[in-house]
């Protein structure tokens, strides 16, 4: 969910910039964060934000996704996995988030968990090659800002619209094609 369907960085950033006065970019704070650059009162803010009650909620959505989201749950199951366990002061939020933002969804199809290994679906979009290893199905992976440049075995997309043509675009060509045959 984070930093798939909603800009969780972009958000953390602008929080962060605001509180230290920096002027930091998702790479630069992503880099000193995995190099262990960043001060412990700075690493400790970040890791505090995102339990911050309301701090989901604030989240805007990735561009598009709602429309291809739509248009997957039009010819899909779709279910919303999030690894909230990693972050338990979000689970509230969360759910209302995707409430607020994706009310067409059935809410019996989010999936709150720790290890997405648990998610029993055919493909998982993802921005943590780590979840998408152990993920039993076929994982995509969605870029972000701390996995831009890693070399996967995964299909990478970097926005809702490469989503919709590799899946929507796609049923629809099968659909074409196999009406060619009747």
């Amino acid at each position: 969910m984070d930093d798939v369907l909603c800009q969780t960085t972009e958000h953390l950033i602008e929080r962060f910039n605001a509180h230290f006065q920096q002027q930091l970019s998702a790479d630069d704070l992503g880099h000193m964060m995995k190099k262990s650059e960043l001060p412990k009162e700075m690493t400790q803010f970040v890791l505090g934000e995102f339990n911050q009650p309301g701090f989901a909620r604030k989240l805007e959505v990735k561009e598009n996704a709602v429309e291809v989201v739509r248009a997957l749950n039009d010819k899909y199951d779709v279910y919303i996995a999030t690894a909230a366990m990693e972050v338990p002061g979000t689970f509230t939020d969360k759910y209302h988030w995707l409430e607020d933002h994706f009310p067409f969804l059935d809410p019996h199809y989010f999936i709150f968990c720790g290890n997405k290994e648990v998610v029993r679906a055919d493909y998982l979009i993802d921005d943590t090659v780590k979840q998408l290893h152990q993920f039993k199905g076929t994982g995509i992976l969605y870029t972000a800002h701390f996995n831009r440049g890693l070399e996967t075995p995964f299909k990478r997309v970097d926005q809702w619209s490469d989503v919709y043509d590799h899946f929507i675009k796609q049923f629809d060509d099968r659909l074409t094609e196999r009406a060619k045959f009747k």
